[in-house]
């Protein structure tokens, strides 16, 4: 039983090969299950109408699906084919969505959205800093007068609260093994996942920024966003010793 080992480099997220031997534990059954109930409380935190919406690492599309469902016009924007034609087979009934193949760093359409989402942590993958300013500006490039943002990261804080250095969880098939370090005084985090079901171990490595609410406020104030908001968890609850994630809105000026 070998296993099949690659290491990380800034460009991690290009490989496909991460997406389709870690889908199942990336997006487990219970994702998709609870996305129309944290849809309706991310739509809850919007204060004005929405009817274009950019999914900015849409994935397999489980939010760009939902809406397009509801009858909102949505592009759903992702640099992985696979996990794009996932999304492509699932919703292959929608008139009202388009699927894009594309690099958040380099997608940008012009004042055309009411609501850019960026969930799921497809935040800070890239190691310059400027790259994820760069995110936030092609975001308000795109965004209407007046639109908002919604963006999710597992935050700093949240973290930190409870890191541990190991984790090992059952899937259907096999076990799962996650191996963490904090480098460069919490900017960013070394994750080593290990796949093992039946015969195969897979196991890659890869590494992320982290991000803590003032960090992402100064970000977005950077990007010309006004209206900054954070918040604990989809139900817009402080973002305190109790947050289970960060969640940050804005809007263009």
């Amino acid at each position: 039983m070998q296993p099949a080992t690659r290491g990380a480099d800034e460009g991690w997220f290009e490989n496909e090969s991460f997406w389709e031997d870690f889908y199942p534990v990336l997006f487990p059954d219970i994702l998709f299950d609870q996305a129309q109930e944290e849809m309706e409380k991310i739509l809850d935190l919007i204060d004005h109408p929405v009817q274009s919406v950019l999914d900015l690492c849409c994935g397999p599309g489980r939010f760009t699906g939902l809406l397009a469902r509801e009858g909102y016009q949505v592009t759903g924007v992702d640099m992985s084919p696979f996990l794009l034609d996932i999304a492509k087979k699932e919703y292959a009934d929608m008139e009202n969505v388009e699927w894009v193949l594309s690099d958040m760093r380099k997608f940008v359409r012009q004042e055309s959205y009411d609501l850019v989402l960026n969930l799921y942590t497809s935040f800070g993958y890239f190691k310059d800093l400027a790259e994820d300013l760069l995110v936030l500006k092609n975001i308000a490039k795109s965004l209407r007068s007046g639109g908002s943002f919604v963006i999710e990261v597992m935050g700093k804080e949240v973290i930190a609260k409870d890191f541990e250095e190991f984790l090992t969880s059952k899937t259907d098939d096999g076990l799962f093994i996650q191996a963490h370090e904090i480098l460069d005084n919490w900017n960013r985090i070394r994750s080593e996942w290990t796949l093992i079901r039946g015969g195969n171990v897979n196991t890659f490595t890869f590494e992320h920024s982290l991000y803590g609410a003032s960090d992402l406020i100064r970000l977005c104030k950077m990007a010309g966003f006004s209206d900054i908001q954070v918040f604990g968890d989809f139900d817009g609850n402080p973002y305190d010793h109790n947050a289970t994630l960060l969640i940050i809105t804005g809007k263009k000026r």
